[in-house]
């Protein structure tokens, strides 16, 4: 039986997910990749050979010889930067355009983000900010908005007939409306600022209300584009890659509302889609050492300490996505996510951020210092100490998950650290004795075993402590 590899972040996303992916396809010699959730907004980074690529939707095994890469039906693409991340790629590898394309396979049913999409996006973001989400203004959780709202989706599908027509001009009429109504809404100064005014303007005039539907036909006429009826057009009876966006802290429905996705980000469709290949799935779940949010919404152990000293060059700030932030590893958050989106095996990341700490910390419990309502009841396991709420675990999902825990303040155990650089140790046994401390505490707090830490970004900087298959 073949087997399935299916990589998911089990946090608020940058857990590692990529170099996860590339890793277990290089020592497994996997070669398909499918994409199986999320959208053109992901950026998996990976470093191989002193080749550096944020995969956005390519496969991040793709410097992996000969590797293909599926967009399932529940990702959202955006065929316009395929075709650009091809160009990046081929520029960094020496490969050409074409052959990077010819390696992509994408289902005839994924939904497709538009600029008016990622309009719609920006404008919503700047008109309210009281009910901004943060999202990255790339359109892509507006797919689901808009269809919900106006009932229009675009598939690949709809361009192998006229279908695409019809809808793109549907959205133009839909995003005009909506542009027009609410941009004047958008402080003046974050309007010049945030906004192409120029693109805003040529997009949404009547007069080029054909103008993204030709864009469109010209790329297909390219015969770049693979489009296909399903997976089993594209699996050639291998062992596969299945490699997820985001994670699951923001999930549509298991998240923290209003600051998630509209998207599935556990790992369910992919279980599903092995599944339906009679495939041995082996789930990995990304972790990473120190807890963090590129990002609007809660991050309960954030700790300004770690924001000075945490710097990490694959994240910049942005308006519309906020700034990185960064916390103690929180055990609370990640039973929760491993409830939700279960794993059998996980990688911790970035164990190298922890060195020339002054100290380590791990968030085991919250100190609730909110009101105690019949919903409270039902969601959290907790207990009353001497007066004090204990908050122990989170039972199940809530569209109010967030009133609870901005407030709540985390208990902390706290180890010493490390001074060593550990970047170039490959065996967990030459860690030093405080890091093999606090990956053994982890392990014990969250009940999982870490099977593979990260000690830098790069393929070789991973050790295995078991076999990992």
């Amino acid at each position: 039986m073949n087997k399935a590899f299916i990589v998911s972040g089990c946090c608020f996303g940058d857990e590692g997910k990529g170099t996860l992916s590339d890793y277990l396809a290089h020592k497994y010699n996997l070669k398909e990749n499918i994409r199986y959730n999320g959208g053109s907004h992901a950026s998996h980074t990976v470093i191989v050979d002193g080749i550096l690529h944020k995969f956005s939707q390519l496969g991040s095994i793709f410097l992996n010889e000969n590797t293909r890469t599926y967009l399932s039906a529940n990702t959202i693409v955006n065929p316009f930067n395929l075709v650009t991340e091809a160009q990046n790629l081929a520029t960094k590898t020496g490969m050409k355009v074409e052959d990077i394309l010819a390696r992509i396979y994408i289902d005839k049913n994924a939904s497709v983000v538009t600029p008016y999409h990622s309009l719609i996006n920006k404008v919503r973001e700047l008109s309210d900010e009281s009910k901004r989400t943060g999202s990255v203004g790339t359109g892509v959780s507006e797919v689901n908005k808009v269809k919900k709202i106006t009932g229009i989706e675009i598939k690949m599908k709809d361009f192998l007939n006229n279908d695409a027509r019809y809808k793109l001009l549907e959205l133009f009429m839909y995003t005009r409306k909506f542009v027009l109504k609410n941009k004047d809404k958008i402080d003046e100064d974050k309007y010049y600022k945030y906004i192409d005014v120029q693109e805003l303007e040529k997009l949404i005039a009547m007069r080029n209300k054909y103008y993204i539907i030709s864009c469109y036909q010209n790329i297909m006429k390219s015969n770049l584009l693979n489009i296909v009826n399903g997976i089993e057009e594209f699996h050639q009876d291998n062992n596969m890659l299945f490699e997820g966006s985001q994670a699951v802290l923001i999930d549509h429905e298991y998240g923290f509302k209003p600051n998630t996705t509209s998207l599935d980000t556990t790992n369910h469709y992919g279980v599903k889609l092995a599944n339906e290949l009679k495939m041995d799935v082996i789930k990995y779940g990304a972790i990473s050492s120190l807890a963090s949010r590129h990002g609007m919404g809660p991050l309960p152990t954030y700790d300004d300490y770690l924001e000075e000293r945490i710097f990490d060059s694959n994240q910049t700030p942005s308006y519309y996505q906020g700034v990185p932030t960064y916390g103690w590893f929180d055990a609370v958050l990640i039973r929760y996510s491993l409830k939700v989106s279960e794993n059998d095996y996980l990688f911790m990341s970035a164990l190298d951020r922890l060195s020339k700490l002054d100290y380590l910390k791990v968030c085991n419990e919250y100190l609730y210092k909110g009101i105690i309502d019949e919903e409270f009841k039902e969601i959290f396991s907790y207990e009353e100490d001497k007066g004090n709420i204990i908050i122990h675990d989170i039972n199940k999902p809530s569209d109010n998950l967030k009133k609870y825990i901005v407030n709540c303040v985390p208990i902390y155990i706290t180890l010493p650290s490390f001074k060593e650089d550990i970047g170039g140790i490959t065996e967990f046994k030459s860690l030093p004795i405080e890091c093999q401390h606090y990956v053994a505490l982890i392990e014990k707090l969250i009940n999982k075993k870490i099977t593979l830490v990260g000690v830098g970004p790069e393929r070789g900087q991973k050790i295995e402590r078991k076999p990992l298959i």
